[in-house]
């Protein structure tokens, strides 16, 4: 039960932002097959994303 919760909490956008970074990544898995190398501009979206807001919330 709490993975699920863990779960709801990742989707929540409140709690995190780059949902959408996060989704594309996963669909980029999905059609490449799991191949990262494909994936790579997917994947610096999402660090960007997660450096951006972790630089907010210290600042914060």
């Amino acid at each position: 039960m709490a993975s699920k919760s863990n779960a709801c909490k990742v989707r929540n956008a409140d709690i995190n932002p780059c949902i959408e970074e996060s989704d594309g990544s996963q669909k980029c898995l999905d059609a490449y097959n799991n191949d990262k190398n494909m994936c790579s501009a997917y994947f610096m979206r999402y660090k960007n994303c997660r450096k951006y807001w972790v630089s907010i919330l210290r600042n914060y």
